[in-house]
């Protein structure tokens, strides 16, 4: 499959486009299959039964997949909040159910702006993970298919790497996390910077301005598809690719093309800016980049004993099955999860990748054999790699075993490559020794390690025995149809091999991706607990609190329950000091030890524990004891306060002040600048036990408060400071100040008055506008283009 590119490119013209449609509909055939239950079966496509194994539900029964805690305990209480608000007409742009507030589409995680998860907004989330997990994953099949066919490769050559990319490992097991959002992308990219190559040396032409708007488009969707690590892998491949066609190509003005490409690709980055500049400035309020500081991200690669996973995935165990217990079977073995670790790409597209490595000479086979060899050193941490990333900056801050990514797109390409070449008459003797070489890895890893099991079976209950030897029927099923393929029996043509390696393939990679994500029946998607019915009957505007794990993080959320917890992969670095008295704990407030010093200033009602001794101290009431016990806080502060006093003080000292047990937020207001109007401080009468103040509406993105004050003071408001929150008192615009470390204060006369709080951040409308007008340029060029083509076609027909 060797040539040049023009040859390849005359080969695409007129090649018939009937056949590449059975094919991706195949594949389509495959995810259906691969979905069913959740696609037509009534079932939904999401792990939330995780959430039964915590109190107040761990009296249900087992859970489906309980690693995907980031799902069910994360991402799908994001996406049902923004459901409920977008079913009632808002697009919210702050979340009050966390953290005592944080912004919502700026965590970016949430990838509020995906157009995928965009519309799926409109459905029911429990509906809406089915149809997402298969048009993300057809999506990439497709995309992939489409690259591998610009390269030359045949449709069923394209089918091999359209299959083995979508199904992949990296792929099934962060189905349901941002980062397939934005690694669905990576072949689309690809192949539109390919187009371009192959599209002549006028590069800012008509017909290959389209090919530039849709790299740009593609881009732009995978940032704000919301996992910034993976669009920064996705965007080190994409750009070393462009670097390698570039200079390998040799077209005049190497370093003008270079800059063409980094305007459209900036083209790309403003499409997204309403998802990038909120994103921006919530980074710069959190402590996100000194907790990744702290977690050495960098520093993790998996150990040489996890090469076993690449042709046993489930060896060692799977949280999908409940047996992630078994890795001392084959020895000791570090602690990376199973997502982690997970490269899976089926085992006969190694060996097809093999083959295009050592049969097929060109670029293309150098460049992704050149990128699996990196990604892999840096996956597995071969020195000195973990030295030059932990100085670089950005890539420190990721997880570099998520490179399997790359790793397996790489393999992906050059397995459609290898089932081409498979069958040229000229490589027949590189294949036998590849073969061979195979046939005796397979073989020998089957032998080593099932003679290592045996050894051990013994020990094993029944249940163990049966889950540990189907392992081994896929390698050895693999090795089969290798050897059936390989030899060339008269009964056998060609087109039954080809059908043998896709259609073993397609099994093999559907037996690794089937029920890893879960579908659950209704009754198991967030059943209501008695206690939280129980915490539901009370109208009252307040905040829970759960300890360790009790109402596990941002669950309280699925029903309409606000949380002083949060984890939304970012936090206030204000709120999380306040919380913890430091900054840089990524974990700081999943799993609650105990009560903070600053407990007071949490509006904090209920606090639930499923230990029976949590406080002894009379201001808490045991009040429930149904899964969980549930104590009220007798000295709960409304959300909405007045405050009479005030004191400036710098920002440390007032951290110090709110985490002392002393502190009374309802008696001092703690500021850190000198207000603008100071409240009467000699007025004869006038205290907060008379000056009742209301909270008439709570909105996510409005606050609407009445206060009636017997003299000037302040109100204060128990939720988050954060940048593009106003306030007006009576119709006019008032000055927010920074209260008690992390709150909300104003100054407010005596009197009645009618205070509202608004929440419209400069960052949303800025990245909104830019994104629009991106648009609309990406379109006019788009019209000019089209005009431009139909001007020259109609001059040629004349």
């Amino acid at each position: 499959m060797s040539g040049s590119a023009s040859q390849v490119s005359a080969a695409n013209v007129t090649r018939p486009q009937r056949p590449f449609v059975l094919w991706a509909a195949a594949l389509a055939v495959l995810l259906f299959f691969l979905f069913h239950e959740s696609l037509i079966g009534g079932k939904g496509l999401v792990p939330a039964d995780g959430i039964l194994a915590y109190p107040p539900w761990n009296n249900y029964s087992p859970v489906g997949n309980y690693l995907l805690i980031d799902q069910y305990s994360v991402f799908i209480p994001e996406h049902d909040f923004m459901h409920r608000q977008i079913m009632q007409g808002r697009f919210p742009l702050w979340n009050p159910y966390l953290d005592c507030g944080v912004p919502n589409p700026a965590s970016m995680q949430g990838a509020a702006w995906f157009p995928i998860q965009l519309l799926g907004s409109f459905l029911d989330p429990f509906y809406a993970g089915g149809p997402s997990a298969f048009l993300k994953l057809f999506l990439a099949g497709l995309f992939a298919m489409l690259y591998s066919r610009v390269l030359g490769v045949s449709d069923a050559g394209a089918f091999l790497t359209g299959l083995v990319f979508s199904l992949c490992g990296f792929m099934v097991v962060w189905l349901g996390h941002p980062h397939v959002n934005c690694a669905m992308w990576l072949p689309l990219l690809l192949y539109f910077v390919e187009k371009i190559f192959r599209s002549g040396s006028r590069w800012l032409a008509p017909p290959v301005i389209k090919f530039w708007a849709g790299f740009s488009l593609a881009y732009g969707v995978m940032v704000v598809g919301g996992h910034p690590p993976t669009v920064i892998h996705v965007s080190l491949l994409v750009f070393f690719y462009f670097l390698w066609r570039l200079f390998g190509a040799r077209p005049p003005n190497p370093f003008s093309r270079l800059g063409i490409f980094f305007i459209f690709l900036l083209a790309g980055m403003l499409l997204a800016a309403v998802q990038v500049i909120p994103f921006l400035e919530y980074y710069g309020q959190s402590s996100g980049s000194l907790s990744s500081e702290t977690m050495q991200r960098w520093a993790v690669h998996l150990t040489p004993g996890m090469l076993v996973h690449f042709l046993f995935p489930f060896l060692t165990g799977s949280p999908a099955d409940g047996y992630e217990d078994l890795s001392w079977l084959i020895g000791p073995m570090d602690t990376v999860n199973f997502n982690e670790r997970t490269g899976y790409m089926g085992i006969l597209p190694l060996l097809f990748a093999a083959y295009a490595v050592v049969c097929r000479r060109d670029q293309f086979t150098n460049f992704f054999s050149v990128a699996i060899l990196i990604a892999a050193a840096i996956i597995f941490g071969l020195p000195p790699f973990p030295a030059l990333i932990g100085h670089l900056p950005v890539l420190n801050d990721t997880s570099n075993t998520r490179l399997l990514l790359l790793l397996a797109f790489g393999v992906a390409v050059l397995a459609g490559f290898g089932l081409d070449v498979f069958f040229q008459a000229d490589c027949r003797r590189k294949i036998i020794w590849v073969t061979a070489g195979f046939l005796m890895l397979i073989g020998g890893a089957l032998s080593f390690l099932g003679w290592d099991v045996a050894g051990k079976f013994h020990t094993l209950d029944a249940a163990h025995r049966v889950y540990v030897s189907g392992q081994f029927l896929i390698p050895l099923g693999s090795l089969i149809v290798a050897g059936v393929v390989f030899l060339k029996l008269p009964s056998v043509g060609r087109w039954f091999r080809v059908l043998l390696v896709l259609g073993w393939t397609a099994v093999d990679l559907f037996t690794f991706a089937r029920d890893y994500n879960p579908a659950i029946t209704r009754d198991r998607y967030y059943p209501t607990a008695p206690a939280i019915q129980w915490l539901q009957q009370d109208k009252s505007v307040f905040r829970v609190l759960g300890l360790r794990y009790a109402l596990i993080t941002d669950t309280a959320s699925m029903y309409g329950l606000s949380d002083a917890r949060g984890m939304d992969f970012m936090g206030v670095r204000r709120y999380e000091e306040m919380i913890t008295g430091a900054a840089g704990n990524f974990w700081f407030y999943r799993n609650a030890p105990q009560l903070p010093e600053s407990f007071r200033l949490l509006s904090v009602k209920y606090v639930l524990s499923s230990k029976p001794s949590f406080q002894s101290d009379r201001d808490f009431e045991l009040v429930y004891t149904n899964g969980v016990n549930i104590y009220r806080y007798k000295k709960c502060l409304p959300r909405a306060l007045p405050v009479f006093e005030c004191e400036v003080k710098s920002p440390p000292e007032i951290l110090a002040a709110v985490r002392t047990p002393t502190f009374d937020p309802a008696k001092t207001l703690l500021l850190d600048q000198s207000p603008e109007i100071s409240p009467v401080r000699d007025a004869p009468t006038g205290s907060a036990s008379n000056a009742p103040v209301e909270i008439a509406s709570c909105q996510p993105d409005e606050v609407k408060i009445t206060a009636d004050m017997p003299r000037p003071g302040f109100l204060l408001l128990l939720d988050t400071y954060f940048p593009g929150w106003t306030a007006t008192v009576d119709g006019r615009q008032t000055k927010i100040y920074r209260a008690d470390y992390d709150f909300r204060a104003i100054a407010l006369p005596a009197g009645k008055s009618s205070v509202t709080f608004s929440y419209r951040p400069l960052s949303f409308h800025l990245g909104l506008w830019i994104s629009i007008v991106t648009v609309l340029a990406l379109g006019l060029i788009l019209v000019w283009t089209w005009r431009r083509s139909a001007i020259a076609g109609s001059k040629t027909d004349q």
